[in-house]
């Protein structure tokens, strides 16, 4: 009796470790454990309002982007601009939340640490992307933007604490190779306070990027898509108006603008299309890790590359070619790594010999999840 008393207690000493292995990688790496079992657990509704949102993305950034270089090239007032984006945005989202009083939100004091970086980075993401389109060429700017998903990574890497399979960074550092090749085909207009403004908005863009994909994890169903853009482009209106008053350009901004009312209706409707496009990102995130989505934006970034060839004459040279062909491979292969996650475990054991890991292990292995 007394062996057979002692033995039913010893069982959920050995269950209860295993539990923890399962779900730990979703509390450390919510980027990563808490996106491969989001996949398992997804409906086809699900996988459906995911791929459009990322074909909406796309589409509605590369509209814009071209909008805005062709707004620039008569209209050249990148940080106003942004100042008025933000305006706009706010504007247009109060009869939302009229009509909808349930998309509206307030951030607790919880979020104020993380809703203050997002902040940070997403005024100098815009700013300083505005004044790249402004200062380069359309095809430059964009692939030194398409070197994104390479600081994503690596900065989901340091913060996490986590690494991820070595295929993983290589396919994301030749991404960063295409971009360079490409850089070098394409700098019909040029300037070092331009390249320097689209460095400083990409690595703002990855780091806005992650901490607004850790906030949808961290506080889910406490705001949403709609109030944070709403919150975010708010606070974001004292840096501006700082920003625009300390150089001078809102007063020349404001007297453009007020002067013709077809350059007012152009600033206005391309300011909304952007915040429409902050929406979009915002709901991405919501769905896919931050380093999934940067690579989904590679493929923008491409199609913009390929689009202003012909609208702002760029030459085509061997290295712009083979830039754009690097980038689409590899940003493909990346895509098909996380599409698949038994891929890295094919690899692992085809290509490099490694011998196949028990099922329990792959399940819980945070380099089959990345």
């Amino acid at each position: 009796m007394g062996a057979q008393a002692s033995s039913p207690p010893s069982e959920p000493l050995v269950a209860k470790p295993t539990e923890p292995l399962v779900a730990k990688p979703t509390e450390v790496s919510p980027l990563k454990g808490a996106e491969a079992a989001a996949s398992d657990e997804k409906t086809p509704i699900e996988k459906l309002q995911t791929s459009a949102s990322i074909v909406s993305l796309v589409g509605i950034a590369v509209i814009k982007t071209q909008l805005t270089a062709f707004l620039f090239s008569s209209s050249n007032y990148p940080t106003a601009y942004s100042l008025w984006s933000c305006i706009v945005t706010c504007v247009l989202l109060v009869p939302i939340f009229i009509i909808v009083p349930s998309q509206f939100g307030v951030p607790s004091r919880g979020m104020a640490p993380v809703l203050g970086l997002i902040v940070v980075f997403t005024s100098l993401d815009l700013g300083f992307t505005n004044i790249a389109l402004a200062q380069l060429s359309t095809a430059l700017q964009q692939c030194i933007a398409a070197t994104n998903p390479f600081w994503t990574l690596i900065g989901e890497s340091l913060l996490y604490r986590r690494l991820q399979h070595l295929l993983v960074y290589g396919a994301v550092s030749m991404v960063v190779v295409g971009a360079v090749f490409v850089s070098l085909g394409s700098v019909s207009k040029m300037s070092t306070y331009g390249v320097v403004a689209a460095v400083v908005a990409v690595l703002s863009s990855s780091s806005k990027y992650i901490f607004t994909h850790n906030a949808f994890k961290k506080f889910k169903g406490e705001l949403g898509a709609l109030a944070l853009l709403f919150w975010v482009d708010l606070l974001m209106v004292p840096i501006y108006l700082v920003w625009t008053l300390a150089t001078g350009e809102l007063q020349d901004f404001f007297k453009a603008t007020t002067d013709s009312a077809s350059v007012f209706w152009q600033m206005t409707g391309t300011a909304a299309l952007g915040g429409v496009r902050a929406l979009t990102q915002y709901v991405v995130l919501a769905f896919v890790s931050a380093t999934s989505m940067s690579t989904a934006n590679v493929f923008t970034q491409i199609l913009n590359i390929v689009i202003s060839i012909p609208l702002q004459h760029t030459d085509i040279t061997d290295y712009l070619v083979a830039g754009i062909v690097i980038v689409i491979v590899f940003s493909g292969l990346y895509t098909a790594i996380k599409a698949h996650k038994p891929f890295l475990p094919w690899f692992d054991q085809t290509v490099c010999g490694k011998p196949a890991k028990p099922p329990a292990e792959v399940a819980t292995a945070p380099l089959v999840s990345s």
